[in-house]
């Protein structure tokens, strides 16, 4: 029996899973926004699966993924794949519900603000340690994230300084930031030993040191990746360790990701490629689980220099995509989700009545070129990541494109090269890539609109995208934040800084030993590893 069905993105089945991650994200929403501020979410360290199945601690669980990282320091560069190992090997100091961005202790047991919101101060269990004995104080957790900070891959808006007040980590602005404690549940709060970092230098990322779950053993880029358990993990808020080990294996090829789910050479499986998906949901021995989340396809604009400064050259090629065909032929079917705004249908983030901003309309997108004076068509040079899905929505673009007068095509490039050659040598005027940034709405629209912005070719400003980050972080109250998430979608709308696709599917698959796996799925298409655990 295919028990798949039930998960199914599309149709009637699409509705029912929609419906339970609306629901799910929606109330989680109003205690980010409300109770988070005051600390006062509960702790969630209950094991994988709330019913009764007794777990085997001495498991390895097999997992096969479908990308492969680059490192594992969350303060250095990302690409998006690291996530899952960087969720089990570090401790946040906020933790953050992966499927609804909800707020809860990490090594922080509370956070509140000042009366003027100019001052955030968490206060720290007693007692945690790194995996490496070095003690988890708030002298070591402001080491930490100052350590971090000067990387430069991640900062905080308006930040002035950050120090320890005896048990309390204390966050001092010159302007409000009101999605802080969110920012702190991401990346930015992935807590690294000092010590550690000071040890290896620019190495850390291939040999991390956190205080989460499991501890990082060994790593062969684009092969494998293996975690144990860490025996002196204390709660400080993912879950304790399921499972004794955890091995990955990347696989990329679709063949053989099936084989090793129904040959019995893998228990889990996750960022599949979509063919692959197609032939698992015909098997009676593996659970399929498909959905949308906020991970996206996109075209990345260089906007500094024409033909691509002049908005009106993007939104042509914007109304030239017709997203819905695109997304259901290079899905095989498993998305059906157009996205011309970050957040999903079903997410409060979400406005249905802005869907509409770019039906596809190929009149219109010629128009807009010869109001740009391309009357007779332009040129672009083209890059897309070298994965299967970026190179076929290459391909189908340069096609829709050629109708109104845009000639391109995309030269595939692997990560490092693709993204050097766009963003820091200005190579091409479009880059085919994607997105999975947040769930956190400070982290997706900074990505988005900031001036400052790693994901801005030439930290060109977006007109208005500033002054909305801005309207932003000075929300505090649900109601407020809504409406400056709006505002936000029509700076982003209107000016284009990239041209989004389709939303993603997040797919997972499984065998019936894995207890925990649709707790595992995560809304920007990584996987939680401290939900799984194996049956014993």
């Amino acid at each position: 029996m295919n028990r798949s069905s039930d998960h199914r993105p599309r149709s009637a089945r699409r509705t029912r899973s929609a419906a339970r991650l609306s629901w799910l994200v929606a109330a989680a929403t109003l205690v980010t926004a409300h109770g988070a501020a005051a600390g006062n979410a509960p702790s969630t360290t209950e094991p994988p699966d709330s019913t009764s199945v007794d777990l085997d601690p001495d498991a390895t669980l097999r997992i096969v993924a479908g990308s492969t990282p680059n490192q594992f320091d969350p303060c250095g560069t990302l690409n998006g794949s690291e996530l899952s190992y960087m969720g089990a090997i570090y401790a946040p100091l906020i933790r953050s519900n992966q499927q609804t961005g909800e707020l809860s202790p990490g090594i922080a047991t509370d956070w509140a603000w000042s009366d003027d919101k100019l001052e955030l101060r968490l206060t720290l269990r007693d007692g945690l340690t790194f995996q490496d004995d070095t003690p988890v104080n708030a002298d070591t957790v402001v080491e930490s994230l100052n350590q971090c900070i000067e990387l430069g891959n991640q900062n905080v808006p308006g930040l002035s300084a950050i120090t320890a007040d005896g048990d309390q980590v204390v966050f001092t602005l010159d302007a409000p930031t009101s999605g802080l404690p969110d920012l702190l549940g991401s990346r930015l709060g992935m807590i690294a030993s000092p010590r550690a970092r000071e040890a290896a230098g620019s190495a850390f990322g291939s040999q991390p040191v956190g205080a989460g779950p499991y501890r990082f053993v060994n790593f062969v880029p684009g092969s494998s990746i293996e975690l144990a358990r860490w025996d002196g993990y204390q709660d400080a808020g993912p879950r304790p360790a399921a499972v004794a080990s955890i091995q990955v294996s990347i696989i990329t090829d679709p063949s053989a990701q099936v084989a090793a789910l129904t040959g019995g050479q893998a228990d889990f499986g996750y960022r599949l490629d979509s063919t692959a998906i197609a032939s698992l949901q015909s098997s009676s021995d593996v659970e399929v689980f498909v959905t949308a989340g906020v991970s996206v396809t996109d075209l990345n604009i260089d906007r500094t220099r024409p033909p691509m400064d002049d908005v009106r050259v993007r939104q042509a090629i914007s109304y030239a995509i017709d997203r819905a065909t695109l997304a259901d032929v290079v899905t095989n079917g498993l998305s059906d989700a157009i996205s011309v705004q970050p957040y999903p249908p079903g997410h409060p983030f979400h406005f249905d009545d802005m869907d509409e901003r770019y039906p596809f309309d190929p009149d219109k997108a010629r128009e807009l070129l010869a109001d740009a004076g391309y009357a007779d068509g332009l040129e672009l040079r083209g890059v897309s990541l070298d994965g299967g899905t970026f190179v076929d929505n290459g391909v189908i673009i340069s096609e829709q494109l050629a109708a109104v007068g845009i000639t391109v095509t995309f030269e595939a490039k692997a990560l490092p090269d693709a993204t050097k050659s766009f963003y820091d040598d200005h190579e091409y005027d479009i880059f085919s890539t994607g997105m999975n940034s947040g769930p956190d709405w400070l982290t997706i629209y900074r990505r988005l609109l900031a001036t400052s912005s790693a994901g801005n070719a030439g930290n060109v400003p977006v007109e208005g995208g500033d002054e909305v980050l801005e309207q932003l972080n000075a929300a505090y109250e649900q109601a407020d934040i809504v409406e400056a998430i709006r505002a936000a979608n029509e700076v982003y709308q209107e000016q284009l800084p990239i041209v989004p696709l389709y939303f993603s599917p997040i797919n997972l698959a499984w065998s019936d030993n894995v207890v925990g796996a649709e707790a595992a799925f995560a809304l920007n298409g990584e996987a939680d590893y401290n939900s799984l655990g194996i049956a014993g």
